[in-house]
């Protein structure tokens, strides 16, 4: 009853995002086969606000009704490399562009397709140092944690991560970004529907469309989205008997 009246009574209710602090990059890559591109994306992760604003008929001004934290994104850079690019070269070149990120408060995250082909690519990535986290692309809707390095993730979610920051005004793609017009073509030429069943799936609905670009910058948003949380140490307390 509260809440009804509530509603009757709001002449303004409005979100507000908050320009935050730069936290760090997150990095999507995307692995093709020899024949297809390997695809990049890189996305500042700004540490922002989402403040709830609302008024009633019988306030002066609007008051803050909620407020929570939440990441906002820029897409600073995406690059596709030529198809037949050696996996060593997509290494070392991986290895630079993580080197020569800018100085952020948290070190920049790296999540990597280790779909098919992605798997021994994806080892031997990390037999270099690099640290990452691997993604296996799936169908259903169920996210599967492999490993604290390894996850499961359906297409379908990482379609809608984007679909998401988009509609909450948490992602921007820059104009700067090298290959940004070829992101935005893939970005159109998607679509996230509901099946039958109620799952997502995401389709081409142009023929001949590629995806690499769309998947590197869904895997770099939905990783730092959905990135584990550290374990809080606690002292353990022991009980001495006499």
């Amino acid at each position: 009853m509260t809440n009804n009246l509530l509603r009757d009574q709001l002449i303004e209710d409005r979100y507000e995002i908050t320009p935050g602090s730069l936290s760090g990059y997150t990095v999507g890559l995307d692995l093709g086969k020899s024949q297809d591109f390997t695809a990049i994306s890189i996305a500042e992760a700004w540490k922002c606000e989402c403040i709830r604003w609302q008024k009633t008929r019988f306030q002066p001004m609007a008051e803050i009704a909620s407020r929570r934290p939440i990441n906002r994104y820029r897409v600073v850079n995406v690059r596709r490399y030529p198809r037949g690019t050696p996996y060593p070269d997509i290494y070392r070149s991986v290895q630079s562009i993580l080197a020569q990120l800018p100085a952020a408060p948290m070190a920049p995250s790296l999540f990597v397709d280790r779909t098919g082909v992605g798997g021994p690519v994806v080892d031997a990535m990390r037999e270099m140092g690099i640290i990452l986290t691997g993604i296996s692309i799936t169908g259903g809707s169920r996210i599967n944690r492999v490993s604290s390095q390894d996850v499961n993730v359906p297409k379908a979610l990482l379609a809608s991560s984007l679909d998401i920051a988009f509609a909450e005004d948490r992602l921007e793609l820059t104009s700067e970004a090298e290959a940004s017009d070829a992101l935005r073509a893939e970005l159109q030429g998607f679509r996230v529907k509901k099946t039958s069943h109620g799952n997502e799936t995401m389709e081409a609905w142009r023929e001949g469309i590629h995806d690499d670009l769309v998947l590197a910058t869904a895997m770099a948003i939905w990783g730092a989205d959905n990135r584990p949380q550290p374990a809080v140490w606690r002292p353990t307390s022991f009980t001495i008997g006499r």
